[in-house]
């Protein structure tokens, strides 16, 4: 079984989130997605509970099915003490799913800071590495001492930032566009993000 990891913060998860799964799905030949929400160690902490993040991700899962279930939910990250590490989640992964081939799920921005990542060059023993680009990205940001990890690279824009989702419903702007409607609904009914 091909079984895709995609962790990340989702505060909150997006279009994107949903238009790369369902992209991968297709190219990467996924049979199974796991979502991930994590304690990312390079970011602030989230503007939303690990609770509403894993309650928006779950929506972002249920999303996802509605195309032919293959997503489920990780809460495995959350129950950690401490920051979230890919390579401990890949481990998890590995234990639950024995046999499975892994493929790790990351956006270009992702991407270009593995270098940094606790253990970079152990995950490539673990998975295969999936990039979806971005046109705002550009690779010349990498730090130049960092050879980047081998990956399969796919062509894919959707310019969505979580950062810009959060402005926009703090400012009580509309944000259906960049969200499935069952997370704007979500937003709206827990106020999240607001001022």
């Amino acid at each position: 079984m091909r079984t895709a990891v995609f962790g990340g913060s989702f505060d909150p998860p997006h279009n994107g989130h949903l238009a790369l799964s369902l992209f991968a799905r297709e190219l990467a030949g996924l049979d199974r997605l796991i979502v991930s929400v994590s304690k990312n160690p390079f970011k602030a902490a989230a503007d939303a509970s690990d609770d509403d993040r894993s309650a928006m991700a779950r929506l972002l899962v249920a999303e996802i099915n509605v195309a032919g279930v293959f997503a489920e939910i990780s809460g495995w990250e959350l129950q950690q003490s401490g920051p979230s590490y890919t390579i401990d989640l890949l481990r998890h992964v590995e234990e639950r799913c024995p046999g499975d081939e892994l493929v790790l799920l990351v956006g270009e921005d992702s991407y270009l800071q593995m270098p940094q990542w606790k253990f970079a060059s152990e995950i490539l023993k673990h998975c295969t590495i999936a990039v979806f680009g971005r046109s705002d990205i550009d690779a010349a940001d990498a730090p130049p001492s960092d050879p980047l990890l081998p990956a399969i690279h796919y062509d894919f824009d959707m310019p969505v930032s979580a950062t810009k989702i959060r402005r926009l419903a703090a400012a009580g702007q509309p944000i259906g566009q960049f969200v499935p409607s069952s997370i704007a609904q979500y937003i709206a009914e827990h106020k999240l993000y607001s001022a």
